[in-house]
This record gives C-alpha cells, structure tokens and sequence, in this order.
C-alpha cells in the first residue's frame, strides 16, 4: 500500500557517519534509510569525514557522502580536532553545503545541531523545501557539566566562528526555523513542546532490530574470554564517556567483590572521551578489578560480539548521568536480559521500573547492587519482568513500524509546504 505513495528522496545530513567510530546517532540514520525503502523513500546520507577514513561509498545500496570540514578555532591541536571529531564538534563543510545545494531532494532531515545544522535549514529553505531536525542527543536537558566537558577542546583557542557564523546568516534558533521537529526522547518532546508550543513536534523513538539481539550466535563470550560460567556479570554496551558513568558500573563491581561474591564487567563502546577512559584505567587499577573486567573497546556495530555479550550476561546496565533514549536497553530487552538504568532523561519514560526494568541513582553505585539484589530476591518477577521487556521490544519498537511512522510524518510536512 505504501509502494503506492509518491516517492520521496531524502538528504539525511548528519556531523558524521562512521562505521569505525559507530553511536546511537549512527543506528539510527542508518536503519531509517534501510527500512524507508520499505516505504517508497529513497535516502542519501550527507556527513562530514569525522572519525572516517572512508570517502563517499554505496552500502545495501544507500549512498553516504563524507565531505571536508574544518573547525573554526585557532590554534586547534590534532588531539583536540579528534576529540571534537568524537563528540560535540561544531564544523563548517562548505563542500556539504554544495551537495546540499544540488541534490534534487524532497526533504532534507537533519540529525545534528550547530552549524551543519543551520546550513541545511538554509539551502532547505533556498530550494523550497521542508527541513526536519531530529534531536538524537538532547537540546534541552543536556547537563551543564556535560556542555562544558565537550567545550573542553576548544578552551585556550581563538574561536572565529561567529564572525563566519554573521557572515553566512547561521546566526539563528535551528529549533525554530525547522518546518518540523523530532524527538527520539520523551523528556525531550515535553521540553521542546512548553518551549515552542507553535512547532510541528512528532514523538519518534528509535527502533530496533529485535530479530538480530534475539537469536543466538555462534559465539560463547565466556568461553572466548575465560570467563567462569559461575561469575555473576554485569554487562554495559555503550560509547566510553562521562555521559554512560561506566565508573558507577566498576565501583558496583568492587561492592560486590567486597562482599565476597564474584562478579565481573564487560564493556563494550567506542571511546569518545579520551581523558574518561583514562580515569577509568585508573579506577580499574586502584580497586583491583583487573582480572574481573573485560574492555573491548573496538568492536563494530554489525559484529556477532555484541548480541553474544548481551547473552552471556546476567544484567545489563547503563547508569548514565544523561540519555535522552537509550538504544541499548531495547537491544538488553531483545535479549531477554534484565535491565538496570538510571532515572534519568528518556530512560525514566522507557523504563518502568518491576515492569520492564528497575531503575538506579547514577550517582550511588550501590543502587546498582541494590537492582541486582532485588531482581535475585524475585526470580518468579524477574522472569515476568523480563518477558514483558522482550515483548515490548518487539512489538512496540521496530525499525518497520518507526520508519512507517516517519514516512507518513515526511509526507504531511511535505504537503503542507507545498500548499
């Protein structure tokens, strides 16, 4: 039915797209164009080369572009460049700005903030045709600590963007100037709603390949790794930064062992923050916890290891101090592992807490122990719990049901800016 429609092609402009340095902004824009073909929509993905070796390439048959950019701070060391390549990079790309401007789209949907983004608003705008923002990683409730720490980079530098910024007319609120918002964070849409009560706002959360996290592979993480089967684990997937505390997760470890029980973590994510990586070596060191943790910090968002850790382990966590979603609780439900997450962002929205998940302070590690201590004092809940998440999962969540849901939110916006 909906091969029907009218076909829509799509720009899908994000700060960066690398399947080296892979975050839920990459899941995301990824298995939305995958599944809009489902849906009589075509998608280009447009990105800067951050974290990418790769040039422009044609993967499934998706096109993704990589263009130049450069960030206007002088002096700019290449560790501070890498840094703000990983996280919080504000860049200029007027290669990007060029495709934009030639791509023949129907809709550009974008998945950044900053100057990427008022620049697709602008050439949108030029070509009279509808933008969309998405919100993947929070506008309205990132933490005031978290906006300094991705500023870091840039601190002791002349910063000579905004004459650029005047010069350009990027001087402007992306939020107010899109033709649509979308939220991915049910906290996020009840800011966004109270702050701009006239704005088109949808509600989008991310979906999942609940098929993938669901199946068993062939891959025995704790046979790979030398794991004891009797070791109670703790299992955190998720970028190495001071947003996910993974340093609640070790300490929760330590109190465990304290007590005399063997426990032990894994965690697995790209690192994004060099100097938190650092500390948690430190932490590691310090509280003797080397031989109960597994770090595997380079593996690939397709690579069998990940729904094989998700098996092998007894709880997921993810004690972040700020998630607007939290991708990886749907990938922990898919796999039937009982989750435990902080209250905090759109994790109080998705978790609930005996029903699907039980909740922690990202601040108390022993608020972790205190999840996992409830959830062994209950097996008969626990399981009940853990059905209910997995059901969930793959009812509510997938990709075929969130991207039908975006084709026909495309589709009104586009009519309504061509009448």
């Amino acid at each position: 039915m909906s091969g029907a429609r009218p076909q829509l092609k799509i720009a899908h402009v994000v700060r960066r797209f690398a399947f080296e340095e892979w975050g839920g902004t990459e899941t995301v824009v990824w298995n939305t164009a995958k599944h809009l073909k489902e849906h009589g929509i075509e998608s280009v993905i447009c990105a800067t080369k951050a974290c990418s070796a790769a040039g422009d390439e044609v993967r499934e048959n998706i096109p993704i572009r990589r263009f130049d950019y450069f960030y206007p701070y002088w002096p700019l060391s290449p560790e501070a460049r890498k840094a703000l390549d990983k996280k919080g990079g504000n860049p200029i790309s007027a290669p990007l700005t060029q495709a934009l401007r030639e791509g023949g789209w129907d809709l550009i949907h974008i998945h950044c903030g900053g100057r990427i983004a008022q620049t697709a608003i602008l050439e949108a705008h030029k070509l009279g045709i509808p933008a969309v923002i998405s919100f993947h990683g929070g506008c309205m409730d990132i933490p005031e600590q978290e906006m300094r720490e991705m500023l870091r980079p840039t601190r002791r530098t002349v910063r000579y963007g905004a004459l650029l910024d005047l010069l350009a007319g990027r001087r402007f609120d992306v939020a107010a100037a899109a033709d649509a918002l979308i939220c991915v964070g049910a906290n996020e849409e009840k800011l966004l709603r109270e702050k701009y009560p006239d704005r088109k706002i949808l509600y989008l959360p991310n979906g999942i390949d609940a098929e993938r996290f669901d199946r068993k592979v062939d891959l025995d993480l704790r046979q790979k790794y030398g794991i004891p089967p009797e070791r109670l684990l703790l299992v955190c997937i998720a970028r190495i930064d001071y947003q996910k505390n993974q340093q609640a997760l070790l300490r929760a470890a330590a109190l465990l062992r304290d007590r005399g029980e063997d426990a032990g973590v894994v965690l697995i994510g790209p690192v994004s923050a060099e100097w938190y990586a650092q500390e948690m070596r430190e932490t590691i060191e310090t509280l003797d916890l080397a031989d109960r943790v597994l770090w595997l910090p380079g593996v690939s968002a397709d690579d069998d290891l990940l729904p094989a850790a998700l098996h092998a382990a007894d709880f997921f966590v993810l004690p972040s101090c700020h998630e607007p979603f939290g991708i990886a609780v749907l990938e922990a439900w898919a796999a039937g592992v009982p989750v435990i997450a902080s209250r905090v962002g759109g994790l109080k929205y998705l978790v609930r807490e005996g029903e699907n998940g039980r909740f922690c302070d990202p601040g108390a590690p022993g608020t972790i122990v205190a999840a996992v201590d409830a959830c062994r004092r209950d097996p008969e809940g626990t399981r009940r719990m853990v059905l209910n998440a997995k059901r969930e999962a793959c009812e509510t969540y997938s990709w075929r049901n969130i991207t039908g849901i975006l084709a026909d939110f495309y589709r009104k916006v586009e009519d309504e800016s061509s009448r």
